[in-house]
């Protein structure tokens, strides 16, 4: 998106994900040891080193962060309702613990199928937790799921059909609340106003002056 990306404006509903406020994880044991905060290292540096892996803007990855977690590293969020729709009878996950599986982890709030989906396979379930909780780890995971949702997007000439919208707004809405009605027939983002919250978090860091990498 670019400095003078355009808003798609309109009133859907808000994804579930959105409304509920952020937690601190303290129903679950998740050991400190190796698993830095976000004083302990260059969360700058590792979305420098993210964008340009996955060729996405550096203060992309960090307005997303914002939005998700206010840049916690240790933020958690259990999702009961996730639960219940999607891994309460699905043979991979129903014999696990879902105050691990069915929640949100780390500075970008992954969810925990979200990350085995892309390749995280930590043993035990607890241990794939505290990594979840690492923002090296994190910030990794949520680059790599920004930019296969733009690949997809190409490769589906989603812009042929809706040629107004920017793909990185649906991108960043897909992130948040899955592909399903993002975007309607209509054209219209069902998560919108998460789309605004980051993309303001976005102007915010430009207004500060915050650099992308790179420049002088």
């Amino acid at each position: 998106m670019s400095r003078r990306s355009k808003r798609v404006r309109g009133k859907h509903r808000n994804h579930k994900k959105e409304e509920a406020p952020l937690i601190e994880e303290q129903k679950i044991e998740i050991k400190e040891k190796n698993v830095p905060n976000g004083n302990e290292v260059d969360l700058d540096k590792l979305f420098c080193m993210n964008g340009k892996k996955y060729k996405l803007e550096k203060l992309w990855l960090k307005a997303l962060a914002i939005i998700e977690s206010s840049l916690n590293p240790r933020a958690y969020r259990f999702e009961p309702a996730f639960w219940e729709k999607y891994l309460k009878n699905h043979p991979d996950w129903k014999d696990r613990d879902p105050k691990i599986v069915s929640a949100s982890w780390g500075i970008g709030q992954i969810m925990f199928t979200t990350a085995w989906a892309l390749g995280l396979r930590t043993q035990p379930d607890e241990a794939m937790a505290e990594d979840l909780c690492n923002p090296v780890i994190n910030i990794e995971l949520y680059a790599k799921l920004l930019r296969q949702n733009l690949d997809k997007l190409q490769k589906d000439k989603l812009k042929l059909k809706f040629s107004w919208l920017d793909m990185f707004a649906v991108a960043l809405a897909r992130y948040n609340g899955g592909s399903l009605l993002n975007p309607g027939e209509d054209g219209k983002l069902r998560n919108q106003s998460y789309v605004d919250k980051v993309t303001k978090a976005w102007f915010d860091l430009r207004d500060k002056e915050e650099k992308e990498c790179g420049e002088e």
